[in-house]
């Protein structure tokens, strides 16, 4: 029996918890962790695991959508504070009409 270890890719699922890939030849047989040794099975439930646990961070974008002398604009905000400062300002001028808003969800 002739054991290698392989050092894991960056896009392998396991890469950056266990330090190598156990095989025999070229079957696989079990990961190295500084800690000693994990089956493929455990290791394959933990990457799902891990997959399944991290959350993608957004935050909302604010959209303002008026029509000034009728031709179209927009404005972003990231603050809903400035947004609502905003079209409070707006709402009071004769010439802005049209005023809409869209919220978004971008990955922070």
């Amino acid at each position: 029996m002739h054991l290698t270890y392989q050092k894991l890719g960056t896009d392998h699922p396991m890469y950056g918890k266990v330090e190598s890939l156990v095989a025999d030849g070229t079957k696989p047989i079990c990961y190295k962790t500084k800690d000693g040794y994990i089956p493929l099975e455990e290791g394959a439930a933990q990457a799902v695991a891990s997959v399944e646990s991290t959350e993608v961070k957004s935050k909302p974008l604010y959209v303002l959508s008026f029509k000034v002398n009728d031709e179209a604009e927009e404005l972003t905000f990231t603050s809903k504070k400035k947004l609502d400062k905003t079209i409070a300002l707006y709402s009071d001028k004769e010439f802005i009409t049209d005023i809409k808003t869209t919220t978004h969800n971008i990955v922070a």
